[in-house]
């Protein structure tokens, strides 16, 4: 069973105050009338082909969605553009430097973390590579990689439906 964010507040962040209601989002004080908005956290995701056209999928390593494919990718820390984030993101899971980097579509996502449901909001980015020679997966991370011609197969194994939404907009959008 999964709790949404918003019901893990069960006491007032300025006073303690004891919930009123549970779960509410947003959450509104009883006592001192603060008020907390649930808002969805950022993510990045880079849809990345080698020059014969085939997509970069990585095997998660970890939950959740341990042993299925995904995107390189992550979430955006506090200050921090989402250019920067898939920048940095990139480099940190498989060791690679975007050349390029085009907006392509967002989606929703419900991430399950410790049994707590976060929404996140998915930003995809078309990205380009100019050298495959450093690759490498980040320990602990990545499981392992592959580059293939994207089949029902392998979105069918996706570890997020965004991610999976995302790689069918692509081939409609590039054939």
């Amino acid at each position: 069973m999964h709790i949404s964010i918003a019901e893990t507040f069960q006491h007032c962040p300025m006073c303690a105050a004891v919930a009123e209601i549970g779960g509410a989002d947003p959450f509104h004080c009883h006592q001192c009338g603060h008020v907390h908005h649930f808002g969805p956290v950022t993510a990045v995701a880079a849809i990345v082909a080698d020059p014969s056209g085939q997509v970069l999928l990585l095997k998660r390593a970890r939950d959740p969605g341990k042993g299925k494919w995904g995107l390189p990718g992550g979430f955006v820390d506090a200050n921090e553009t989402a250019e920067t984030a898939l920048v940095r993101e990139v480099r940190e899971e498989v060791n690679l430097e975007l050349v390029e980097m085009r907006y392509l579509v967002s989606f929703p996502n419900r991430y399950v973390y410790r049994g707590v449901a976060i929404a996140v909001t998915d930003l995809f980015f078309v990205g380009r590579i100019e050298s495959f020679e450093a690759m490498a997966a980040q320990p602990g991370e990545i499981e392992s990689w592959r580059f293939c011609h994207l089949s029902a197969t392998e979105l069918g194994q996706m570890a997020f439906p965004s991610n999976r939404r995302a790689l069918e907009f692509f081939l409609d959008q590039h054939g």
